[in-house]
């Protein structure tokens, strides 16, 4: 015969063994509850955003498009009209070329002479810049650049202030003066830009320069040959390298060390989806209207 004590404990411990089953129903009728609702969210999202990294559609979203000599297949290539085309077209960087006329002033030109521009065979180091400024580069554009003139780079650094940032690539040459570097480095921290551009060059004694005079300005390294030791280029903040050079290893390993690789020149979908396979950082781009609605 039970005592009154034993059945009131097993009372007890059956409403207990009967509490915690219905907490472990409710616990899982809640969870299915939640598994069911996440289902019907996943199943409502858009296939192309669940593919997204899968795709590598993401990196679309990240990667930057630099306009190459500003938007040139809206305007002459390295002039005020092709720079204010790539800031209207949406561009994140204009990439330029600085050079340095006769009298040092800091120009925007790519070439050495005015032959491809202008049919002349004048080099800029031996004109002074009131000569380089009354000619015409954009004639064979048509009567529409008619006036059109090659900027200075203090031009450029006062239109493109706070609207895009600036690739600037050093064209080095025997004829410029020995503080080139510094004037260049000196102008972009006159005008607090310094957070906005990137000087760059095939020459990478004249990024070291530039380190040696602002540590922070950011720099990169421009390649059309392998590079074997990426390491060992410490001046460089970023690695400028052709298409030709851009595959996944290359672009891991550059990563691993904590900088970008930007690509050049990008002007076809073989090529963007390539930049897109290894992971590059930045597109230079002829047409950066057209690979950025592709």
């Amino acid at each position: 015969m039970m005592r009154k004590v034993d059945i009131v404990r097993n009372v007890s411990i059956v409403r207990s063994v009967s509490i915690v089953r219905s907490v472990n129903i409710i616990r899982k009728r809640h969870m299915a509850a939640a598994l069911l609702g996440a289902v019907l969210i996943v199943s409502m999202i858009p296939v192309r955003v669940l593919a997204k990294d899968r795709t590598g559609e993401g990196w679309r979203d990240k990667v930057e498009i630099t306009a190459h000599r500003g938007d040139n297949t809206q305007a002459p290539e390295n002039t005020m009209p092709a720079f204010k085309a790539a800031v209207e077209n949406g561009a994140d960087w204009i990439e330029l070329d600085v050079t340095q006329t006769k009298d040092g002033v800091l120009v925007i030109f790519h070439d050495a002479d005015l032959m491809r521009m202008t049919g002349k065979p004048d080099k800029i180091w031996d004109m002074s810049y009131e000569e380089l400024s009354q000619i015409n580069t954009a004639s064979h554009w048509g009567p529409f650049f008619k006036d059109t003139r090659i900027p200075t780079l203090e031009e450029v650094l006062d239109y493109c202030k706070d609207k895009i940032k600036l690739n600037i690539e050093v064209k080095v040459n025997d004829h410029q003066t020995q503080d080139f570097i510094a004037r260049l480095v000196g102008l972009i921290q006159d005008k607090g830009m310094a957070g906005q551009c990137m000087i760059t060059s095939f020459d990478y004694h004249s990024l070291q320069a530039v380190k040696q005079l602002a540590p922070a300005l950011e720099t990169g390294f421009i390649s059309s040959k392998a590079i074997e030791q990426p390491e060992a280029f410490t001046s460089a903040d970023n690695f400028v390298l052709s298409i030709d050079l851009i595959n996944p290893e290359t672009v891991s390993r550059i990563h691993s060390l904590g900088k970008e690789v930007i690509a050049w020149t990008v002007n076809d979908a073989y090529s963007v989806d390539k930049c897109r396979k290894a992971g590059a950082d930045n597109l230079i781009t002829d047409k950066p209207r057209k690979i950025m609605e592709d």
